[in-house]
């Protein structure tokens, strides 16, 4: 195992039935420093208290609302930026989006190459993050969202971001998309990031606000796109990732707050239901993972998403890794037409 010192930061909205596993997931797979937890106050504070038995390397909670005090920034003076009318988006979409750019603004001593990593992805079959190669280290990510999938008009707008703004050719992959759910940053790549935003506006104020002026001006912006095609233009042989066949290729991805199908078994095989004062561990979770599939078809890993539109989407909307995975409501089958209850997942 590389003895690299690296940090990861996790934006949290809520404190969710999986929250634990994933925290306890990604200390036993990757050993890092510290994770640095970005969340709500409530949630920050509820966060360092529940987690002291929680088996995780040392964790550290972050009120988002204060986060970027030491530039003289709050999340209400950002988000005052933005004049989106009736756009999708809400602000916290956008300045959850900040908190992993501008991570190495709010955290002191966080390490030069972090990992940010969705607080719904929960390793299991998993790769590696670091790999060396003599005397080379290689900080690599996987893709695992295919391209064939997601909004068009949504892409264009990233791209034209990207052109305009960094002006660097946006990068592209034959199969996956580079909205990897989790990346290496590195604070030197983030800050010429920021000085490119700087320039191109040709203004003094701070970056990040510069940032959600962008939003209104191109409608929205990718933060993980934009990065790694600065990257691969600015130092190539900082970037490297997996393909989406090698990982990818297995993930799923699928709605599960708590009562989808997956807590619901989950819940079976310990015996309690789940609640919102029932965290499984990572070791009951991946228990219950390795029980339900062959060996050879393990899961690279697993994305519990919570927003109800994830049940209301139309099939041709669904991403690849929602339509093929055992947990999606839509493949299951109701075996028997006079009770709900008794349902068989179709593979």
């Amino acid at each position: 195992m590389s003895q690299e010192i690296f940090d990861f930061v996790i934006p949290l909205y809520r404190i969710r039935w999986n929250t634990r596993a994933v925290l306890e997931g990604i200390s036993s797979h990757y050993q890092p420093r510290a994770i640095h937890v970005i969340a709500p106050a409530p949630e920050a504070k509820s966060l360092a208290k529940i987690s002291q038995s929680w088996q995780t390397v040392p964790l550290y909670s972050h009120e988002e609302e204060t986060f970027f005090q030491t530039v003289g920034l709050t999340k209400d003076t950002i988000c005052a930026e933005l004049d989106l009318q009736e756009s999708l988006y809400t602000p916290g979409w956008f300045y959850q989006q900040l908190l992993k750019l501008g991570a190495f603004e709010g955290i002191d001593n966080l390490s030069e190459w972090y990992v940010v990593w969705d607080s719904d992805l929960l390793p299991v079959d998993t790769w590696q993050l670091i790999q060396k190669d003599g005397d080379t280290i290689k900080h690599s990510f996987a893709l695992l969202q295919h391209n064939n999938w997601g909004n068009p008009s949504i892409v264009s707008k990233w791209d034209k971001w990207i052109n305009s703004i960094l002006e660097v050719k946006s990068i592209a992959d034959d199969e996956g998309t580079f909205i990897p759910h989790h990346i290496w940053f590195k604070q030197q790549h983030l800050k010429s990031f920021a000085g490119k935003v700087s320039q191109y506006y040709k203004s003094d104020d701070h970056w990040l606000r510069l940032m959600m002026r962008s939003a209104n001006d191109f409608g929205t912006f990718s933060e993980y796109w934009s990065y790694v095609s600065w990257v691969a233009a600015q130092a190539p042989n900082d970037l490297s990732f997996y393909p989406y066949k090698q990982y990818g290729a297995t993930t799923e991805r699928f709605f599960d707050d708590g009562t989808g199908l997956f807590s619901a078994a989950l819940g079976e095989m310990l015996a309690e239901p789940l609640s919102d004062n029932r965290f499984p561990t990572y070791t009951e979770i991946d228990s219950f993972i390795r029980a339900e599939y062959k060996p050879d078809e393990l899961p690279s890993s697993l994305s519990f998403e919570s927003s109800p539109r994830h049940l209301k989407k139309n099939e041709e909307n669904m991403h690849i890794e929602e339509l093929r995975s055992r947990w999606n409501p839509r493949n299951v089958e109701v075996s028997d037409v006079d009770s709900q209850d008794n349902l068989t997942v179709t593979t």
